[in-house]
């Protein structure tokens, strides 16, 4: 208690604190997004590099020469980096250990079991 007659007791203002669930839903919404980005990931880089070509050529016919190096580095940049993702998922289904012939070769021996 106050030894003042006068003086009020201060309480916390009412605080809404939100659901767990809402921020289940949050995240499951920014993970659809994640995934529909990445989907379309190649499409992307092609698109900014080829734009970044455009844009180097443009620069060097305007003459600003160093706008023109620094869009062609990007461009080689994105380049790059799409050769190296196509190359990633092409040894990626090399490297499959199910392949389809695996998978005739266990219906023909699920067959026989039977």
């Amino acid at each position: 208690m106050s030894t003042y007659a006068n003086e009020r007791i201060e309480e916390k203002p009412f605080q809404w604190n939100p659901p767990k669930s809402r921020n289940v839903v949050i995240v499951i919404y920014l993970l659809e997004a994640i995934t529909k980005v990445g989907r379309h990931f190649p499409i992307i880089v092609l698109s900014l590099a080829s734009l970044n070509v455009l844009m180097a050529a443009n620069d060097f016919l305007a003459n600003s020469v160093e706008f023109g190096i620094m869009n062609s580095l990007f461009a080689i940049g994105g380049v790059i980096s799409l050769v190296q993702m196509h190359q990633r998922t092409k040894i990626q289904s090399m490297d499959s250990s199910y392949k389809k012939s695996n998978f005739k070769r266990s219906q023909k021996i699920g067959n026989e079991m039977i």
